[in-house]
């Protein structure tokens, strides 16, 4: 977190994680001088127009925005509501997941809307102060919650594939886990809690009596330290932990050979399952990467070059903030297509959320509660003389009950009860 100005007119008052700027226009010594003006002067100032305050520039905020807002909470919803609402779906990953798409909710709710209203809209802070240590702090909170939890994910994957004659994590484990996730991020952003107040940094503000959200820290070097170790713990450690991980994950679950025979179907199902991980953990690298990397970089070359002017007074400054934050903010929309999208039993459970909803809004008694049209696959993965199974229970029940036939029957259990030889790799999906 930190606060900076950008030339005699232009005021920048940046959260490093969520981003609350405030980006003034007017040649403000010029106009004012040293007098003390009232809201009647502040009413009576003209604006110098430009395309940061057209409102070209304004709908086209509005329009990006609202749809990191809607498509976030939308598909993280919807991830919370599919695993609460199916006892098999309560796994230790699918636990990450949930507390993943918390986090990202959490972000959506306090990061988006705050961030460009006081910014690109009204330019100052509407909300109080009380508000304004909330959000800072809130803001905070919910951007480490979901890398840590990100870092979280990956180190539970790397355990089960690289060692997979150890016992995967329990429930209450996980549990503590994400408790230890959220208590580690307040603890991190504490110092942002203590340091968020209201403050007047310019003649516009003080004249038009207008405040603004940002943090006064007692010594310059102390926003420096603490700014730096955010970037460490929200990006680069995150980052650095994904990459080593599921780099170590491909090249073992690419080298793994099929045991036995070889199998033109079994061996399909196989490099199937290699190609889906590969471009799962590409994906989630990717994503990251892509979208926290802009800001980051910014970051960077703003504490490097806060002192040069030519570098604080370009008129390009807001217009580049802008691009990485809605960036960044647009994180916490994929996460629910990569981790979700890409697992079929998360498919089957947004379907059934989406019957659901068309039902119940059309109120008919022909919509009842609609079953999975493919029985889940329950994660029974056991190790067994070094491969890994998968035992379709359910959908062996439905055929016996469904066979009249005596023989037909005992047919079909013997073929559901077969064990699906699956090589390492597919435990990583079994969520």
């Amino acid at each position: 977190m930190s606060m900076f100005y950008v030339s005699d007119n232009t005021t920048v008052s940046y959260v490093i994680l969520c981003g609350t700027e405030y980006f003034q226009n007017d040649t403000l010594n010029d106009t004012f001088g040293n007098h003390s003006g009232t809201l009647h002067s502040c009413a009576s100032i003209e604006k110098s127009e430009t395309f940061f305050t057209s409102f070209t520039f304004h709908l086209c905020v509005y329009f990006m925005y609202s749809i990191i807002f809607a498509t976030a909470l939308f598909g993280n919803g919807l991830v919370c509501f599919v695993v609460n609402s199916s006892t098999q779906m309560k796994t230790v990953t699918n636990l990450f997941i949930v507390n993943l798409a918390v986090g990202d909710i959490m972000m959506t709710i306090f990061c988006v809307p705050f961030s460009f209203v006081s910014t690109l809209v009204l330019q100052h802070w509407p909300f109080g102060p009380v508000m304004c240590k909330i959000v800072n702090f809130s803001q905070a909170v919910s951007v480490l919650v979901s890398a840590y939890t990100l870092l979280a994910i990956s180190v539970d994957r790397y355990i089960v594939i690289t060692q997979p004659l150890k016992p995967r994590l329990g429930k209450n484990i996980a549990k503590l886990i994400i408790v230890a996730v959220w208590i580690g991020a307040m603890i991190t952003a504490v110092p942002i809690l203590v340091v968020s107040r209201l403050q007047r940094p310019t003649i516009w503000h003080e004249v038009c009596e207008l405040d603004i959200c940002s943090e006064m820290w007692p010594e310059p070097k102390q926003m420096t330290h603490y700014t730096w170790a955010l970037l460490t713990l929200q990006f680069l450690l995150p980052l650095t932990v994904l990459i080593s991980t599921y780099s170590k994950i491909a090249c073992m679950v690419w080298g793994v050979q099929p045991p036995g025979e070889a199998d033109m179907n079994r061996d399909s199902r196989i490099q199937h399952s290699k190609r889906k991980m590969i471009k799962m953990m590409v994906a989630v690298v990717t994503v990251f990467t892509i979208c926290w990397l802009p800001l980051n970089v910014f970051l960077m070359f703003w504490s490097a070059h806060e002192n040069d002017e030519e570098w604080i007074t370009w008129p390009g400054m807001p217009y580049v903030w802008f691009v990485c934050h809605w960036l960044a903010m647009s994180h916490c929309c994929y996460n629910p297509v990569i981790y979700c999208y890409m697992n079929s039993r998360y498919r089957r459970g947004f379907q059934e959320a989406l019957n659901r909803l068309v039902c119940r809004h059309k109120n008919t008694t022909s919509c009842s509660s609609h079953r999975f049209s493919v029985c889940e696959a329950i994660p029974l993965s056991e190790l067994n003389d070094g491969r890994l199974f998968r035992r379709s229970t359910c959908t062996c029940q439905r055929r016996a009950r469904l066979s009249r036939n005596k023989t037909s029957k005992q047919n079909s259990n013997q073929r559901c009860q077969r064990n699906v030889t699956l090589s390492v790799q597919s435990k990583l999906f079994n969520y």
